[in-house]
């Protein structure tokens, strides 16, 4: 499986993120139950996990379908420097292969209200 250059759009400091990943090779769709997905975002590819900030997701819903969500809580979020981050989205598949789907840059913006 190869994997997918994709720039994000925006996302703003301070939210909840959810990421939507189809995971799919040679045009079907994988069933994803057992796997792990890892987000890293870093300022500075080079530097070491988990970088600025980095999740972890189990495919919940719809797994045999290829679904998985990545939930960024804001309480992650909150504490992001605005700028633009280099990101990548890897799987662990239920032998323990990992494989990087998508990879790219997201840039983070600044939330107006810091408050709630």
């Amino acid at each position: 499986m190869s994997y997918t250059s994709k720039d994000l759009t925006p996302l703003v400091r301070g939210d909840d993120w959810t990421i939507k990943v189809v995971v799919s090779s040679g045009g079907q769709v994988l069933d994803v139950t057992g796997y792990t997905y890892y987000f890293t975002l870093k300022s500075d590819i080079d530097s070491p996990d988990p970088g600025d900030l980095q999740v972890t997701a189990t495919p919940s819903e719809n797994p045999t379908e290829g679904v998985v969500y990545i939930n960024v809580p804001r309480t992650l979020t909150n504490s992001l420097e605005p700028r633009t981050y280099n990101y990548d989205v890897q799987q662990q598949d239920d032998t323990g292969s990992v494989q990087t789907l998508l990879i790219g840059k997201v840039k983070v913006v600044k939330d107006v209200t810091r408050t709630v």
